[in-house]
């Protein structure tokens, strides 16, 4: 029985490998190779490798050795991980890349990051601002030292600037990059034409970019490349949403004929702009691994909550941003936000729709049980990163329960206009079984207690204050059928039993 989910892996999916000019990559993930070979005394030929961190192993089989026997892979909670490994956030200002950074420094990496600010620039524009002040990244970077003990390397660069990029990235030569580095907002992306040009080219041209350079600087290096749920919309048919892959037995069966689909990318209904150009990365990534054997999951995320990790909350300075507003709250942090200030929580039309989450410390779980466990080269997979699944209405009476139980808030939840283009009922059956089967995954931030968690921090006076001066931000103003107006106020309404799905089955959350 192994250790960890990454014991038995070997140097093939070892970002330390060295391929550099003994494989000639082909098209289509096919490869002429040129590895020197050695008999063994079967008779047996084996392919030959060197690495870049043990030179003096000269060319080995680079099968022949597993993480766990390897000096340069330690242990750690979340599996083995390379000493001192070298990681890249793209991104690292944001909600998620500030947190990854102090996580990933924590372990032992050696964390570099870039980011041009832009996710504060998007917000100032939308009229709103973080609700939970942070630091301005000098700040930042001098607390984590102070506070923390990390050397954070950091860069102010635009991912559109592939020049800038490629210099940091042959400076750094990261063994593992995480790519946080794009807009991540629907609504965003559904202002009009040029709000909607913009994410697109930041996303689509930005990602193409970085897969050029991996290809040219770092090819052994992995890349952890965010996607989201919202990829796939949500079937009407019921099928299952597998991981972005149907299961090797998949059928299609049609016109009295049937032919496998084991393999093959799952079909993308993406729901706004914004997820169009996550879906034109899935195929951008998929095709850069397909031709150059670039290694990378694609993390189809759930929607994030939370606001809290042991390294977050270690100093004022080191907390991360807090958004409310329609274009960058996610819908659990805007529900608490809302409930401290008596402001009732906003159900779009019937609030029926259901979607994944998972808790902030969850996800960086996550992310390190994955860069703990490169893919080998060529390979693309995907995971679906969630720990449950439920309707919005039952998310909004949680909040309504914990905020009233626990706090003495008086909440109301009040149905609103719709003004997104999609079913008020749906069905939905996602597979999420990667992480906890293969990667060790084993959720530990719960919904009631991260709800909590947030409700204590924001019934602070400072940031309750900070909430009333954007509360004419909450109700949403973009219109997927591109009209200019609030929506409308509809209705408030009872609170009623909902089952919450964790794992595909049934678990009441109350």
């Amino acid at each position: 029985m192994t250790k960890f989910h990454n014991s038995d892996c070997t140097c093939w999916n070892c970002p330390a490998i060295n391929l550099a000019g003994k494989v000639d990559f082909r098209a289509c993930g096919q490869s002429a190779l040129k590895f020197e070979k050695k008999q063994d005394e079967t008779g047996d030929s084996h392919i030959m490798a060197e690495c870049k961190r043990r030179p003096e192993l000269g060319l080995f089989d680079p099968t022949s050795i597993t993480f766990e026997e390897c000096p340069e892979w330690r242990e750690t909670q979340y599996g083995y991980l390379l000493k001192n490994m070298r990681i890249m956030i793209l991104g690292m200002d944001g909600y998620l890349g500030w947190t990854l950074a102090l996580w990933l420094g924590k372990l032992g990496c050696h964390v570099s990051g870039i980011d041009n600010f832009s996710r504060r620039s998007w917000v100032a524009e939308r009229g709103s601002h973080t609700i939970v002040p942070i630091s301005d990244m000098t700040e930042r970077l001098h607390a984590a030292k102070e506070v923390l003990g990390l050397n954070i390397n950091f860069r102010k660069i635009n991912i559109l600037d592939r020049e800038l990029l490629k210099e940091f990235i042959e400076e750094v030569k990261p063994e593992a990059i995480v790519h946080y580095g794009e807009c991540p907002s629907a609504p965003y992306s559904m202002i009009d034409f040029e709000h909607a040009a913009y994410v697109q080219k930041n996303n689509v041209i930005g990602t193409l970019g970085l897969l050029f350079t991996m290809h040219e600087v770092v090819p052994e290096a992995s890349l952890i490349k965010l996607g989201t749920m919202g990829e796939y919309g949500t079937p009407l048919t019921g099928r299952p949403i597998f991981e972005g892959m149907f299961p090797a037995n998949a059928v299609l069966k049609w016109n009295n004929r049937e032919w496998s689909m084991g393999g093959e990318l799952t079909p993308r209904d993406p729901v706004s702009f914004y997820h169009c150009s996550k879906a034109q990365d899935t195929f951008n990534v998929y095709e850069a691994c397909k031709y150059w054997w670039l290694r990378s999951y694609d993390v189809m995320q759930g929607v994030i909550y939370g606001v809290y990790t042991d390294h977050l909350a270690a100093d004022p300075r080191l907390r991360t941003r807090y958004d409310i507003d329609e274009a960058f709250g996610t819908v659990i942090n805007r529900y608490v936000a809302q409930a401290v200030i008596g402001f009732p929580l906003t159900l779009y039309g019937k609030g029926e729709q259901i979607r994944g989450f998972i808790g902030l410390e969850d996800a960086m779980q996550c992310i390190t049980r994955l860069i703990a466990k490169p893919p080998e080269p060529g390979q693309y997979d995907v995971v679906n990163q969630m720990s449950g699944y439920c309707s919005m209405r039952k998310l909004a009476e949680t909040v309504k329960k914990i905020g009233e139980k626990d706090f003495g808030l008086k909440i109301e939840i009040q149905r609103v206009e719709n003004p997104r283009v999609e079913a008020d009922r749906h069905p939905f059956e996602p597979i999420f079984n990667k992480l906890p089967d293969e990667f060790g995954f084993v959720q530990s931030d719960m919904l009631e207690k991260e709800i909590h968690r947030m409700f204590a921090l924001l019934t602070r006076p400072e940031i309750k204050k900070r909430i009333e001066e954007k509360e004419h931000v909450i109700l949403p103003k973009t219109w997927w059928s591109g009209e200019k107006k609030e929506v409308e106020r509809l209705e408030l309404i009872k609170n009623n039993n909902h089952a919450v799905k964790k794992n595909g089955k049934a678990v009441n959350i109350n």
